[in-house]
């Protein structure tokens, strides 16, 4: 017998389309409270929590990633540390996937920022990897020493257009690219980078039985997560299908899935919203086939969990954070045989 969790997002159909509990915790900024997970050199991943191989000192990158239906599957989600799931426009969603442990590999299809996604990449330091955006947007990445890579601009040397999907969905770039482009352009000194935290036990504890998270944003973007006992993680599912990345054919794994509610607010005829990311709010924590109930609040550039005034640590892995308005609905559940 299936019981699903679900979490419905009660939106209006406005126009789509696109214009432009407490365990034992390692802070990543304190390597010497870290112990596995370490590098020799006490060092971890900043954005995932393990074990740092080479040079980190590189900056973040964040990609604005497409999710238009005709733009799936994508490329390159599976390689980024933290992605952002949370409406663009309409009942569209956008993902903004953060890249810092792997500095290789194709990502795309790009597309536009808003503010909000900007907020995002400034709390954790990020250069913004993206294709245009709203006029609020703009104002703000327009602005000198702005670290933005506009793939429709200046910056377009560090894209490309592919033939085998039509514009808009067709822009890509890569990691190496966007590093290059970082570096070429004087954005490779960001200064110290984001500091999560993350669990050193094993396991987690405190939270109810939920193997199965269902997300619906709309007719078209309905995303259920189903978390796989032997293998350690969660496996995303949109429409019913697996989500897969393009190149590999291999399905979008995470560690950690944190839903959390913010406020929304349309703005105008193409469904553009104001999304509320600095603040605080209710949520749900999905870590190792469970859930807790938390409080989030943005602090020091990120919505962290709370339970109980402390905050809850990340699983090591890999994290996507889907981002639903405050009237949206949770009920959990497990899946049984």
């Amino acid at each position: 017998m299936k019981r699903f969790v679900v979490l419905w997002v009660t939106i209006g159909l406005l126009a789509s389309g696109c214009n432009s509990d407490e365990q034992p915790t390692k802070n990543v900024s304190d390597p010497q409270a870290v112990e596995d997970g370490a590098d020799s050199e006490g060092r971890t991943m900043p954005l995932t929590g393990l074990t740092a191989d080479g040079d980190i000192s590189h900056p973040v990158v964040m990609v604005m990633v497409n999710n238009h239906p005709k733009a799936r599957p994508q490329t390159g989600l599976d390689r980024a540390d933290i992605v952002f799931e949370v409406l663009a426009e309409g009942e569209i969603t956008r993902f903004a996937a953060f890249y810092h442990s792997e500095t290789e590999g194709t990502v795309g299809p790009v597309r536009s920022v808003r503010p909000y996604y900007l907020d995002l990449a400034e709390g954790l330091n990020a250069v913004v990897a993206h294709a245009g955006g709203s006029p609020a947007a703009k104002e703000r990445y327009s602005q000198s020493g702005f670290p933005s890579l506009d793939g429709i601009a200046e910056d377009g040397k560090y894209f490309t257009r592919e033939d085998f999907r039509q514009a808009p969905h067709n822009l890509y770039t890569s990691v190496e690219q966007l590093l290059q482009g970082a570096s070429e352009q004087g954005f490779a000194d960001r200064g110290p980078l984001p500091q999560l935290t993350f669990s050193a036990a094993e396991d987690v504890g405190g939270g109810a039985t939920a193997n199965d998270i269902d997300i619906v944003y709309g007719p078209l973007y309905a995303v259920r997560y189903t978390y796989d006992t032997a293998a350690g993680h969660y496996t995303r599912w949109t429409q019913g299908e697996m989500h897969v990345d393009l190149e590999t054919e291999q399905p979008l794994t995470m560690h950690n899935v944190l839903a959390i509610k913010a406020s929304h607010r349309v703005l105008d005829e193409q469904g553009r919203r104001e999304v509320g990311l600095t603040g605080s709010g209710e949520g749900w924590l999905f870590q190792k086939g469970t859930v807790r109930e938390i409080q989030w609040k943005y602090v020091d550039g990120f919505p962290r969990p709370y339970a109980d005034g402390q905050e809850l640590p990340l699983v090591p892995g890999k994290t996507w954070v889907n981002v639903v308005p405050e009237d949206a609905d949770v009920r959990y559940g497990d899946e049984e045989e």
